[in-house]
């Protein structure tokens, strides 16, 4: 275990070294815009949310929690979509994309839920629904936060045999494969009820929703978007990563030519 730790420690070391150049036009654009972003994520948390948005009280989420939360989570949802076509309906042709697909959406979910803390007036709060003293169970937000929480620990579970493979860890993959179909069956249980919970927070929201994009089966519609908006992800996603990777890795023909096909028949 000493010896795998120490391989993996070795692993994220050489990964993390600069493979080129330090100082390109793309990373000095970049560190410019992280140490922007680091001073107005201190100024958020030292003198709170106004100063450094339009919100109030009043109005405390703007357009940035719609755009992270709301649609963030349904660009996720590609993981429980191939996991119920992969394991549920037994199409195997999208097996070879699916550890990927999984750690996309196990990516997604924690760089979301982060984001969602910046997002709270009173972030402080944020553990509330987990180890309060008293629980909004009849909160869409409650159902949200715990479904988010349970399905963030089951994109984990789903991901961890690549980790137990990689560490060598034979009796923990076996174990863990073991419970796969029904982590797959309860994610997909929790996808299908938190997609639509957020869907639910809009349905509160109705004086301040135009008419014309207001509907009592907004739930509904958030999560037959997510079914969509998933898979577009995992295309784009496969995409990219053939294009960054392609030389690489040691790919032969067959293999391209299967990935061109999985990936087109997801549209």
């Amino acid at each position: 275990m000493m010896r795998e730790s120490t391989r993996l420690t070795q692993f994220l070391i050489e990964e993390l070294k600069p493979k080129g150049k330090i100082l390109t036009p793309f990373n000095v654009i970049s560190g410019i815009t992280v140490l922007l972003g680091a001073v107005l994520i201190a100024i958020r948390f030292i003198f709170g949310l106004s100063y450094v948005t339009n919100l109030n009280q009043e109005y405390p989420w703007g357009l940035w929690v719609a755009f992270d939360v709301m649609a963030g989570v349904a660009f996720s949802g590609g993981a429980y979509v191939l996991c119920f076509v992969v394991y549920i309906l037994n199409a195997e042709k999208y097996h070879p994309i699916i550890r990927a697909t999984v750690l996309n959406g196990l990516l997604g979910y924690m760089f979301y839920a982060g984001a969602l803390v910046f997002d709270l007036g009173r972030w402080w709060n944020a553990i509330n629904p987990f180890i309060g003293r008293e629980f909004g169970v009849n909160s869409v937000l409650f159902l949200v936060a715990w479904h988010f929480f349970l399905y963030t620990i089951c994109l984990l579970i789903e991901y961890s045999p690549v980790l137990c493979e990689y560490l060598s860890l034979k009796r923990v993959r076996l174990f863990v494969k073991s419970i796969t179909l029904g982590t797959v069956i309860f994610g997909i249980w929790l996808s299908t009820l938190h997609q639509a919970g957020i869907g639910a927070l809009l349905l509160m929201a109705k004086p301040n929703i135009h008419p014309l994009w207001f509907s009592e089966f907004v739930p509904v519609l958030f999560f037959v978007s997510s079914l969509f908006a998933g898979l577009s992800m995992v295309i784009f996603e496969g995409s990219i990563s053939k294009r960054v990777f392609w030389g690489r890795v040691k790919v032969d023909r067959e293999h391209l030519i299967r990935h061109e096909e999985i990936i087109l028949s997801l549209g």
